[in-house]
């Protein structure tokens, strides 16, 4: 496998064959680089595989590393070295394409504006690794991801333990927690030691692993209720007048009495009131003849 080690704008490369390897600056490393504490690294190299293990903090394209904890890289990654020194995993080959490692592809999922489609589930979608390309839905209260056959998220990972992490579902939000994994796990970069709430597009790291975590879709808000229209009032109906015989008189058996209200019509009303005046003065001439009969 080829490095190439940079330190103060000066690119040394070399060639590591496969095995396990010490790189530092002490007189029993392997490969011995001044300026390194002794023994920092250790390189595992299997079937161009490079497994990196560091006595102290590094970064692998910028994202912290601790110490003491396995890390795969990728051939094109570079490794962060104290005093501003670097180790870069060269291509093996001129026309060999670049893989995609943990920084690029951290990069591409905050800049990329290709978004994975919406969900009604929360989802984890596998970025690197043996399970590359699978989608895995959170549905249940609790999911635990590892290598064991019982997993909800099985990962066929050899760095991923059998019972690696968890992610519960609290009040509306997804918390992500390590189970005691030795590898730990990873968020961002950082490793996961209480637990953690999940946002949109964050990636989480498990052994050799990515999965990016994709937050449910909304719900809409219902559709507010119609209320039904009011019906129009109904118009009231015309009130009909009572019809008169040829003679003049009201149709029916209706009697003087109920003729002498607001309903009998205009021209029974006159006539009446000059029957009236008439038999009144009939009488008051009556009287008049009996006055003069009886005095005389």
């Amino acid at each position: 496998m080829h490095f190439e080690f940079e330190h103060l704008g000066t690119s040394t490369p070399f060639e590591l064959p496969e095995g396990v390897h010490l790189l530092g600056g002490g007189a029993e490393d392997h490969v011995r680089l001044e300026g390194l504490p002794p023994g920092l690294l250790t390189l595992r190299i299997e079937n161009q595989r490079l497994m990196v293990e560091a006595t102290r903090t590094f970064t692998v394209g910028g994202v912290m590393v601790p110490p003491g904890v396995p890390r795969l890289v990728l051939p094109g990654e570079g490794l962060g070295l104290p005093e501003g020194m670097s180790l870069k995993v060269r291509e093996s080959g001129g026309d060999t394409e670049r893989q995609v490692g943990t920084m690029a592809v951290l990069k591409h999922l905050l800049m990329d504006t290709g978004e994975p489609p919406p969900s009604r589930a929360a989802a984890l979608l596998c970025l690197t690794g043996a399970d590359v390309g699978r989608t895995f839905a959170l549905a249940e209260a609790s999911t635990e991801l590892g290598r064991g056959l019982e997993m909800s998220v099985r990962l066929r990972d050899i760095a991923v333990s059998r019972r690696h992490a968890r992610i519960r579902h609290q009040e509306g939000t997804f918390l992500l927690e390590d189970l005691d994994s030795p590898n730990g796990v990873y968020l961002n970069g950082q490793r996961v030691e209480t637990p953690a709430p999940l946002h949109e597009g964050d990636v989480i790291e498990l052994g050799r692993t990515l999965l990016r975590y994709q937050a449910p879709m909304a719900e809409p808000p219902p559709p507010p209720k119609e209320s039904p229209p009011t019906p129009p009032e109904p118009a009231p109906e015309p009130t009909a007048a009572p019809a008169e015989t040829q003679a003049g008189q009201p149709a029916g058996n209706d009697t003087p009495a109920t003729l002498s209200g607001e309903n009998v019509p205009e021209r029974s009303r006159v006539r009446w009131e000059w029957w009236l005046i008439g038999l009144g003065a009939a009488l008051a001439l009556v009287g008049l003849l009996a006055t003069y009969a009886l005095a005389a």
